[in-house]
């Protein structure tokens, strides 16, 4: 039994994730890099109601080369730098003809303007290079909006935020956000949501390292920064607003020829003739992570993940949604088109859910045909790390009904059954058995 335990907490440790190799300490102190013209954001502090009186919901024709003439519907925000951690969801919109018949068309989402302050869905021909014509297009809009931001200076070992872990060594700061406190900035803006400083306030430029690991069920990122890290600044979003939007927009003029690749010299956002707008304030606190939805764009899916803290659409973070156990998360990475099998460091996102025993996440992946005898370099299997979570006997079950194999063994002839035995998780043993596990 004790050489059994000994070989089943070895496997454990070795199982534990590093995604990346660290860039040399020595280098990064030597061969300081700061931001050029790096400012800082000015936050303002706005109500629900207030911020409804500065939106503005207009149609719009684009003026690029590419594209030119292409119809859409822009929001303009205030002129903040709030504006850089709202999240904005377009639903599909309709688009119809002056007899009231529906118009086809393709979406395209556009990203935020930090220099003019809005957001954009843009309707895109299904073929060819013609604009789509209509008459009306109609939709809705979710916004959810940071009305109270709060910048928070962290230095080498200082105590960190509540929900929030931060430690600073050398040129590498880490972190983790169990919590979910953390939101990121609209990407092509001149901030980021970690901010690095040297002793003189120069911010450090950050290295492309970006490590992710795993111990003892806490997951955590670290990054790199060229020169030794004296301060982190963090913005901490304090209160939201969701506003909820409809609008019914006639389609506007189409530009002339001569405006192609030009902008026009009056950028004003003026309300769109004969256009309706109506917004709703629904919640203003701490609202309820957007529902999922199907079928979507990854682009569309990265825009609702971020509400939820992730910051990208990639494996690293699929897998990292699956160890945090998020199902929120994992459900909009595969309706953005995630491959439910995709890996990172040798692990599939099922493996990860189930090596922390987040039963929900689990049930989910497997929903979407997760592989659940899939092996990795050690020949382990999800059900291997599974049994051990002795809180996690439903998603045994879920395991043994999709099919696992509960006969398979580790090297030193340790099965599954062993296993949930040796670590005293009696009722995974006991389904196993049921199962006809030995």
């Amino acid at each position: 039994m004790k050489r059994s335990l000994v070989l089943v907490l070895g496997w454990c440790v070795l199982s534990t994730m590093v995604l990346a190799n660290e860039p040399d300490r020595a280098e990064l102190v030597g061969s300081q890099r700061f931001v050029d013209d790096a400012t800082e954001p000015v936050f303002e502090l706005i109500t629900g109601d207030a911020l409804k009186q500065q939106l503005r919901v207009v149609a719009i024709r684009s003026y690029a080369v590419f594209g030119f003439n292409n119809s859409g519907v822009l929001i303009q925000f205030p002129q903040s730098d709030n504006n850089v951690y709202a999240s904005v969801r377009f639903s599909e919109a309709r688009l119809l003809d002056a007899k009231g018949d529906a118009v086809k068309y393709e979406r395209e989402r556009g990203i935020y303007d930090h220099d003019e302050f809005s957001d954009q869905l843009r309707f895109i021909p299904v073929e060819g290079d013609e604009p789509v014509e209509f008459t009306l297009s109609e939709g809705s809009i979710t916004l959810r909006y940071p009305i109270r931001i709060r910048t928070v200076a962290i230095k080498p070992g200082a105590a960190s935020p509540a929900g929030l872990t931060v430690a600073v060594d050398g040129p590498f700061v880490s972190w983790s956000d169990p919590d979910e406190i953390l939101t990121e900035a609209a990407a092509f803006t001149p901030y980021e949501q970690f901010r690095a400083f040297d002793t003189a306030g120069q911010r450090l430029e950050q290295h492309s390292f970006k490590g992710y690991s795993m111990r003892n069920g806490v997951s955590s990122e670290k990054y790199a920064y060229w020169g030794e890290v004296a301060e982190v600044r963090v913005d901490l979003i304090e209160e939201w607003a969701e506003i909820e939007i409809s609008y019914s927009l006639p389609s506007i003029d189409r530009w002339p020829d001569s405006q192609v690749g030009t902008p026009p010299k009056n950028k004003e956002v003026k309300a769109t003739p004969g256009g309706k707008v109506e917004m709703r304030l629904v919640q203003q606190g701490q609202p309820a992570p957007a529902a999922t939805e199907s079928g979507m764009s990854q682009d569309e899916a990265l825009a609702q993940l971020k509400e939820l803290g992730f910051r990208r659409f990639d494996a690293n973070s699929f897998l990292l949604a699956a160890t945090r156990g998020k199902t929120d998360a994992l459900k909009l990475f595969i309706a953005g088109g995630m491959p439910v099998e995709t890996e990172s460091g040798g692990r599939t996102a099922l493996k990860s859910a189930a090596m922390m025993g987040h039963v929900e996440a689990g049930k989910v992946l497997i929903k979407a045909g997760a592989d659940v005898n899939s092996t990795d370099s050690s020949g382990a299997m999800p059900l291997h790390r599974l049994v051990m979570q002795c809180k996690a006997t439903e998603l045994v079950q879920a395991f043994i009904d999709a099919g696992a194999d509960i006969k398979t063994k580790l090297p030193g002839n340790i099965s599954v059954l062993k296993m949930a035995e040796v670590t005293n998780c009696t009722e995974n043993a006991r389904v196993l058995k049921e199962a006809g596990a030995k």
